[in-house]
């Protein structure tokens, strides 16, 4: 009897889980079997604010990524909170082999509240000459369509923020397990998401936000304190009654050999 009642339990959960399964990637599908519209003649300048906070793997790789950009036109600005901050250096080097672009460097400890990261943005926003913004993540690397393809959902006035998904690119054996995880796990809830609630959230792999939205939720102090600071980006501008779109053009995730304590540590 204890025997029948096992089997059917678990031949339930594992119905129930192909059928997740299943219902992820028909999320997949369709999202990413739409063409990205492409409008040639819609090109806002935008500004890229990248906070930086020691060195990721391939940092000038990742960085200089964003100046290569087939965009006509753009500003990044990098922020840092410490004078030593080894990424200094590399921003140096970028603007020294990018001088045609407008490229600019804060360095301030200002805190505006316990997430640090959303302190540096904060302080790279005041040199922000744009009404659109993008926010990408340090260690995330971009194609030179990037800006034209991200941007175009914006074409809609009641589009606030646009972001995408990531795929990991990894070095080294624990690495390679949490790039799994992310590609396993973490994408078809992503996708599922989407398709099941639509999307109320926004990943730190790219933001794309109307200026103005940020500054009616309140701008970066409003999340000065919390954690998922991606995520409230997208909630708080949903939670506005704008539309969070989740585009179909994925970037890169540099992700680099990690001991298993530091994975835990981060997870």
């Amino acid at each position: 009897m204890i025997y029948d009642l096992l089997t059917t339990l678990f031949l339930g959960l594992s119905c129930t889980a192909v059928i997740y399964c299943f219902y992820a990637i028909y999320a997949g599908y369709d999202l990413f079997s739409k063409p990205i519209e492409n409008n040639p003649t819609f090109r806002p300048p935008v500004t890229i604010l990248k906070p930086l906070c020691g060195l990721d793997w391939q940092t000038y790789e990742n960085l200089s990524s964003f100046c290569l950009q087939d965009y006509p036109e753009y500003q990044i600005v990098f922020s840092v909170r410490q004078s030593d901050d080894p990424s200094i250096e590399i921003v140096h080097q970028i603007k020294e082999n990018f001088p045609h672009l407008d490229l600019s460097l804060v360095i301030s400890d200002r805190c505006i509240g316990t997430n640090l990261k959303v302190s540096n943005l904060a302080n790279g926003l005041a040199l922000a000459k744009y009404p659109i913004l993008v926010l990408a993540d340090s260690d995330i690397r971009v194609k030179p369509d990037y800006l034209k393809q991200v941007v175009q959902p914006l074409q809609n006035a009641q589009v606030a923020l646009v972001t995408c998904p990531y795929n990991s690119l990894v070095e080294g054996k624990v690495a390679i397990f949490e790039a799994l995880g992310i590609a396993t796990q973490f994408n078809p809830k992503l996708l599922t998401a989407r398709k099941l609630e639509g999307v109320t959230f926004a990943l730190g792999s790219t933001i794309v936000i109307r200026r103005s939205v940020l500054d009616e939720i309140g701008c970066f102090p409003a999340i000065a304190d919390s954690l998922s600071d991606d995520f409230q980006l997208g909630n708080l501008s949903h939670r506005l009654g704008y539309q969070v779109v989740l585009s179909p053009y994925i970037v890169e995730h540099i992700l680099a050999k990690v001991k298993l304590i530091d994975l835990f540590d981060r997870q």
